[in-house]
């Protein structure tokens, strides 16, 4: 395949072989052996960026592709290769670069400025900051839709929680007996609520005495599994008065409906019925969206550069209201300006440093 249409931008040689372990093995030994060498992590992508197929998000996509988890992050990884993020920044970073030129223009000539074009600067910096601080808004459920998020059922012993456990499934995956401590380690298990996907874990039973010493271990661990949920959906089941104290955050669920009601303000569920299990799903699923902001497809190296761009921003936003000399507001704008290009790698002003391109390019699988 000749460069420069291939993916790296050079002549490349692809060699399909027979796919058997050992045989593959002697191919690549063999080439080794006549001076090539194994490609190092992300190579190829690398080179695709350094020869201008790629920039930088969209590189760091294909390695968010790779490492997909869930079918959000899939969908946010295939925009960011497709160049959606990229072209959002370039077009904030080329209007924070003409507000910069315009104001570096009348550095020679500051008494000529009116205070209708300061005024008209700041309304742009405005503007621009609130686009940046959008992404930073909006990053988080972005993370939320690339992270399976933890829901964790806790409670007394035989509340009902590996019943619903399994109910929610779908299948039988914890065992279910009405002997008082039977879970002694927390199970986990993926599962799909309303188009999220999420890690739902059974956990042992909460009391405070028990003389037994792995049933001790496994309250242990059903509490740093508390520690670490997402979302706790506390059980209390409605043929039993409280045991424990529930916790002050999380989703308050009375089980065992079909043996009537102690707490009608809770949500009520039946595994064996199966009633109350849509509310439940529907109430989890909204709890772990919250506000419903739509998710940015940035990652979090994005996020950082795009904060240090809106900061700078504020700081040039300050200085024109302080009639500051218009070398610092000018220099701010560079700053953001800097920080936005090295979203994408492609810096009018300097080339990206080698140090934070090492970063990126380990984190990718050998190879591609």
């Amino acid at each position: 395949m000749p460069g420069p249409r291939s993916f790296t931008g050079e002549d490349v040689v692809e060699l399909h072989v027979h796919a058997g372990a050992r045989n593959v093995g002697r191919i690549v030994a063999a080439l080794q052996e006549r001076g090539a060498r194994a490609a190092g992590p992300g190579e190829f992508t690398r080179r695709a960026f350094e020869h201008g197929r790629l920039s930088l998000e969209q590189a760091e996509g294909i390695a968010a592709l790779i490492a997909a988890r869930t079918s959000a992050a899939i969908d946010q990884a295939r925009r960011l290769v497709a160049g959606e993020l990229g072209r959002e920044v370039e077009a904030l970073r080329s209007a924070v670069g003409d507000l910069r030129t315009e104001i570096e223009a009348n550095l020679d000539f500051p008494e000529d400025v009116a205070e209708g074009d300061v005024s008209r600067w700041r309304e742009e910096l405005v503007r621009h900051e609130a686009t940046a601080r959008a992404w930073l808004g909006s990053f988080a459920a972005g993370q939320r839709a690339r992270e399976r998020s933890r829901v964790v059922l806790a409670g007394a012993p035989n509340a009902g929680k590996s019943a619903l456990f399994n109910a929610l499934l779908g299948r039988s995956r914890a065992i279910v007996s009405p002997t008082p401590g039977t879970t002694r380690d927390y199970v986990e298990a993926e599962l799909e609520i309303d188009g999220l996907e999420v890690v739902l874990v059974d956990t042992a039973g909460l009391r405070h005495a028990t003389s037994d010493a792995i049933e001790h271990e496994g309250i242990g661990r059903s509490r740093e599994q508390i520690a670490g949920a997402e979302l706790v959906v506390w059980l209390e089941p409605a043929d039993a008065s409280t045991a424990d104290a529930p916790p002050s955050s999380g989703l308050r669920v009375e089980s065992k409906r079909d043996l009537g009601s102690r707490r009608p303000d809770w949500l009520g569920v039946s595994a064996q019925t199966g009633e109350g299990l849509t509310a439940l799903r529907a109430e989890i699923a909204g709890l772990i969206r919250g506000d419903e902001t739509a998710p940015w497809i940035g990652l979090a190296r994005h996020r950082d550069r795009a904060s240090d761009a809106a900061s700078a921003m504020a700081s040039a936003s300050s200085l024109l209201e302080t009639a500051a000399p218009l070398e610092l507001v000018a220099f701010e704008l560079g700053v953001a300006e800097r920080q936005l290009a090295e979203i994408t790698g492609r810096d009018a002003l300097g080339p990206i440093g080698e140090d934070v391109l090492a970063r990126i390019f380990s984190q990718f699988c050998i190879g591609k």
